[in-house]
Formats: C-alpha cells, sequence, structure tokens
C-alpha cells in the first residue's frame, strides 16, 4: 500500500545567490527547484536525528578519504 502525501505550496525569500544554486543543482540533477528544497529538507531531517541520536556523519572521497561532519 503506497502512502499519499499531501503537498502544500508556500513561500520563501531567498537571496539571488541562494537562488543562482538553486537553479544550478536542479539544472545538474534533472529536477526542478522544488524538488531541491524537498531533498534539502530530508537531508537536513536525517543529518538532525543523526546528531540528536549522537552518531558521526561521514563523507567518504572518491580516493577513500573520510571526513566526518562536525555540527554545532
Amino acid at each position: 500500500m503506497s502512502t499519499v502525501n499531501k503537498i502544500f505550496k508556500t513561500s520563501v525569500n531567498l537571496p539571488d545567490f541562494s537562488i543562482a544554486a538553486l537553479e544550478k543543482m536542479a539544472k545538474r540533477r534533472g529536477k526542478t527547484m522544488s524538488q531541491i528544497i524537498r531533498d534539502a529538507i530530508e537531508t537536513e531531517r536525517v543529518l538532525q536525528d543523526a546528531i540528536e541520536g549522537n552518531a558521526k556523519v561521514i563523507i567518504k572521497e572518491n580516493d577513500g578519504t573520510l571526513k566526518q561532519l562536525v555540527f554545532r
């Protein structure tokens, strides 16, 4: 059984450099700007859950180097 999520329309105020970054990400990924914003919100939710659970957030570079993200 699939879950249907209700979509709400909202408005945000962003500076021009944020709009430029958003447009670039959307074009690069072949997504709408709304999809990029939804992805960013979900990423933030996952990160906050990890931080609240005292988990470490690690990025693995292409060369195998590990970097820990530190949130304050």
